[in-house]
């Protein structure tokens, strides 16, 4: 009878498959970490290019015509900030769980 808790070699991977693992692990990790900051640069600079625009800055004579549709940038790229942020993490947690044994 065969259970879940059999401790036998052949359920645990060779040392070949955890260092490709680790390896795939840090790249999927390295590419994520430079699109998260990617997507963060582009976000804080589409927020900060707002302000100027706002009452009582030298710009808000432009709002109607320019100046909204900063808003509008800021909040399409907020979506690829979350998105990018949250794999970068989660594949970070995937590199620690595979340096640490977990699968």
């Amino acid at each position: 009878m065969s259970s879940n808790h059999d401790l036998d070699d052949e359920s645990f991977p060779s040392r070949e498959e955890l260092a490709g693992a680790r390896k795939d692990a840090e790249e999927y990790l390295h590419l994520w970490q430079r699109r998260a900051l990617y997507s963060t640069v582009a976000f804080i600079l589409s927020c900060a290019a707002v302000y100027p625009f706002l009452y009582g800055h030298s710009l808000h004579a432009h709002w109607e015509s320019f100046g909204k549709y900063l808003i509008f940038l800021s909040m399409a790229l907020f979506v690829p900030f979350v998105i990018c942020m949250g794999i970068a993490i989660n594949s970070w947690i995937s590199l620690r769980n595979v340096r640490r044994g977990r699968f």
